[in-house]
């Protein structure tokens, strides 16, 4: 579960999250590891976007990625996948919040 102790903390996370092509990012690598060009195909966004979008998503830990060395060029790939979350939002919650 992603924990956010304050209100600032809480509304970066949802603007970060309220991203539609990261969501389709996410959507996308949720079931199965797909490198960067494989998921640029499939959604039409840009490589480099993607690249972009992919390295933000690992360092919130909302993705996780694996360089391996493939038989194709290019030669070495880097894998990404979700990593399961959960994030809940409740008045309760906000209210609990530090300004």
């Amino acid at each position: 579960m992603i924990t956010t102790s304050s209100i600032p903390e809480l509304s970066k996370l949802l603007s970060f999250l309220g991203n539609e092509q990261r969501l389709r990012i996410l959507k996308s690598i949720a079931k199965e590891e797909k490198y960067a060009r494989e998921i640029s195909e499939e959604l039409s966004i840009s490589r480099t976007l993607v690249n972009i979008y992919l390295k933000q998503l690992e360092k919130k830990g909302l993705v996780t990625g694996t360089s391996r060395v493939t038989d194709e060029p290019p030669l070495m790939r880097r894998y990404y996948r979700a990593v399961p979350f959960e994030l809940v939002v409740s008045l309760d919650e906000i209210q609990k919040m530090e300004e």
